[in-house]
């Protein structure tokens, strides 16, 4: 905490320009030049002198000559005037290169676990070699949750593949569209070649859930077409469902993104539902970070490695 408090009343009343003025004489010690430096006319730099004299309670420069001779006074400001103005420029106007190899700092991101299985080994091979003093947290939250993680700043990026209700704080980028997959073992199950949902409708599934519930997308899809899915287990981790389904006579309905981690799986087979059923996958943070060099530089790196496992993005 401040052990002192500013008055920013006082201060809004003051033209801190004065102290550039000032700063300008004491360099030039003359208002000819002084005013040329900041370009203004010779009338203008008498009036901001004068404006000075008056703010300051001092005559601050006195005439000799053709020269202008600073007080006692102005000669104890002026350093603690050219510090301020050093200070005030270097807040402004100097802005230092980021370098991704210097920074020290925790960045979270919220995202489905497949997602995460998919981006996260090259995310973090990268970081170790661009910015190893990074540490990248990954959380797992439910749709309800994500908004207001991100909103307590609790997290930093979220990668969402529901609809959310954005706020005029949020940004968003769109990443891709999925469509949805039937997937399951060819020693357990047999499917027709195109089924419908009411096919699938038959069958018992497997789902996903954080929180050992199923209500989400896909439920949402089944009830459109008032359908109810026979759901008979939840599993928390994505990658535990292919080992599922090679040993149960089980079916599991997935964006159809997830499909690389299934491939390797032995027996794994999948059917691609309807094209019109499918889901946005969207990069969504909070607006106060979309300059943060930090942000900018991990908003980038996750975009790379989309890029590089499904081509090119949705702009």
């Amino acid at each position: 905490m401040h052990n002192f408090d500013l008055h920013h009343g006082e201060l809004r009343r003051l033209d801190l320009n004065l102290l550039v003025a000032f700063d300008a004489l004491m360099v030039e010690r003359h208002v000819s030049r002084a005013a040329s430096r900041l370009n203004l006319g010779q009338p203008a730099m008498s009036h901001v002198l004068s404006r000075l004299r008056e703010t300051l309670g001092d005559p601050l420069f006195i005439r000799c000559g053709t020269r202008m001779e600073p007080t006692a006074r102005a000669l104890e400001l002026a350093p603690r005037i050219r510090e301020w103005l050093h200070l005030t420029r270097s807040l402004l106007l100097d802005e230092t290169p980021f370098d991704p190899a210097q920074e020290n700092s925790t960045f979270t991101l919220a995202t489905p676990d497949g997602l995460e299985a998919l981006i996260y080994p090259s995310l973090i091979a990268t970081l170790r070699q661009q910015a190893p003093g990074i540490l990248l947290r990954s959380y797992l939250l439910e749709v309800d949750q994500q908004l207001a993680a991100l909103d307590r700043d609790e997290v930093d990026l979220l990668i969402s593949a529901t609809p959310l209700a954005l706020r005029d704080w949020h940004s968003q980028r769109p990443l891709m569209d999925s469509r949805f997959v039937a997937l399951y073992s060819r020693q357990q199950l047999t499917l027709p070649p195109h089924p419908t949902l009411a096919d699938l409708a038959s069958f018992d599934q497997i789902a996903s859930s954080y929180r050992g519930n199923a209500a989400g997308v896909v439920d949402q899809l089944f009830a459109d077409q008032h359908l109810t899915r026979r759901v008979v287990a939840l599993s928390a981790s994505l990658l535990v469902i292919g080992n599922i389904l090679q040993q149960a006579p089980l079916l599991s309905i997935q964006p159809e993104i997830y499909l690389p981690l299934f491939e390797t799986q032995s027996g794994i087979g999948h059917v691609v539902l309807d094209k019109s059923l499918n889901i946005r996958i969207n990069l969504v943070w909070h607006r106060r970070n979309d300059n943060q060099p930090l942000h900018r530089f991990l908003r980038m790196q996750v975009l790379q490695r989309l890029e590089c496992l499904f081509g090119p993005l949705l702009q």
